[in-house]
């Protein structure tokens, strides 16, 4: 990343990324307050705890789905912030309000882990990635068509693109399947992680 001279219309880039980086690290962490550790009363036995254990599988589910997916969102902004020279007001508002959908995923998640068998918590937890996913998109493209990319980017900008753009496609169809197939419509995302690998 560059360091340049802040001025009126223009801030240095690293300051962007060190305020990303530090509500990453909460909203990541935050997820596992949506896992509440069983409270058992009577006679406890192994018996008991398993059964107890079974009831908290969404939930974790949830908690690990969400926690790689805010990986991978970092991981393309992290990327895209090492080629931005410069950060102007649009892109400054356009990363700010990206982030507030960034700190709403510890809430959609403990929702749907919650009541991951119907639409609403589902529909609820895929319009929160969608916002990310498209406020993410809209930020390369944002910073490209204003020239605050570096030059060096090169062909690496088009796989940004295509890497945002991805999610936006994904999480349309987790949106779909909501209303289809609710308890399924997270599973959507491991396509994410599939071409990541690929």
């Amino acid at each position: 990343m560059n360091n340049i001279e802040e001025s009126g219309n223009f801030m240095s880039s690293d300051r962007m990324s060190t305020l990303i980086d530090g509500i990453f690290a909460i909203a990541m962490t935050l997820l596992i307050l949506s896992i509440e550790v069983p409270h058992l009363s009577g006679q406890i036995s192994d018996t008991l705890i398993q059964t107890s254990l079974y009831a908290i599988i969404s939930p974790f589910t949830s908690f690990v789905l969400s926690f790689i997916l805010l990986a991978m969102f970092w991981t393309i902004n992290h990327t895209q912030m090492h080629y931005i020279e410069k950060v102007d007001k649009g892109f400054l508002w356009i990363n700010i309000i990206w982030l507030l959908f960034i700190v709403m995923v510890p809430f959609s998640t403990e929702i749907s882990g919650m009541y991951g068998k119907f639409i609403i918590p589902n529909l609820i937890f895929n319009l929160n990635l969608l916002a990310v996913a498209v406020l993410l998109y809209l930020s390369i493209y944002y910073a490209d068509m204003k020239g605050l990319v570096s030059e060096k980017i090169g062909e690496k900008k088009n796989s940004i693109k295509r890497s945002s753009l991805f999610f936006v496609i994904v999480c349309l169809v987790a949106i779909v399947l909501s209303f289809i197939a609710p308890s399924w419509s997270g599973m959507v995302y491991l396509a994410i992680l599939i071409e990541k690998i690929i």
